[in-house]
């Protein structure tokens, strides 16, 4: 008997929507024991039941579920980005980063090229920490405490998955490397705070879009990375059966 998977919860693990399994003719789901998620399952093309489910799988990061990593607030230890073009050079180091769990599902996307699949975010972050910038041309050194929001920044997602079951005929999904691309719809804003925002040139720098593309990029990408390990590890844990319903 082929059994079609199409019920999901968690936007990320919607990938066997899309996928056939083979089980034994005498094989069924029995709901006995408590669900170690607490959101009802919900078809792959309800966006909007998607859209809830994500809420609270962030909520669930936040709070340690299963071992998971909190993500708001986040700490990223150090962003380094190098623009030989502008002779520039700037290392961000202890970023605050907040407002992670408040990501929204843009879209999602199924049988890409390579059998990956795909996921949309956009999330309003809020940034603060020690920037230090090295113009190559000036042996000057520009460093200070800096604010960023960083508004409708959109992280395209890609990864490839399998599907594997243990000897108790439990099956887990196993999600491969991700793949980020980080668009940003709006200007990021930055904020100099101390003496730095006396350092004209640091702050003639820091206007330009392209730098605070990068920065915005960089420091949204180590978000994401952090959510989709948290993903990764509530696959590894989590049975198939308490986040999907399945059909004949």
């Amino acid at each position: 008997m082929r059994l079609c998977v199409c019920l999901c919860v968690l936007v990320l693990l919607s990938d066997l929507c899309n996928a056939q399994f083979n089980f034994t003719p005498s094989f069924r789901y029995e709901y006995t024991t408590p669900s170690p998620v607490p959101f009802p399952t919900c078809r792959a093309d309800n966006i909007d039941c998607l859209r809830r489910g994500l809420r609270t799988f962030f909520f669930l990061m936040d709070s340690g579920h299963l071992g998971m990593t909190p993500v708001d607030p986040m700490v990223v230890n150090s962003v380094a980005i190098s623009l030989p073009d502008q002779n520039l050079s700037i290392l961000m180091r202890r970023v605050n980063v907040t407002g992670a769990r408040w990501t929204r599902l843009v879209d999602r996307k199924f049988n890409l090229e390579g059998g990956r699949s795909g996921v949309r975010f956009s999330s309003d972050l809020h940034l603060t920490g020690e920037m230090n910038m090295k113009i190559h041309s000036d042996s000057r050194p520009h460093s200070g405490v800096f604010t960023m929001d960083i508004s409708n920044v959109e992280s395209n997602i890609t990864y490839p998955w399998s599907g594997e079951r243990d000897a108790n005929f439990n099956d887990y999904i196993l999600i491969g490397k991700e793949t980020i691309a980080v668009r940003n719809t709006r200007i990021p804003t930055f904020f100099m705070h101390q003496d730095a925002s006396t350092d004209l040139d640091m702050t003639l720098t820091l206007s330009q879009q392209s730098v605070l593309d990068h920065l915005a990029n960089e420091v949204t990408s180590a978000v994401m990375h952090s959510v989709m390990d948290n993903f990764r590890l509530f696959a590894r844990k989590v049975p198939v059966k308490y986040y999907y319903g399945y059909f004949k």
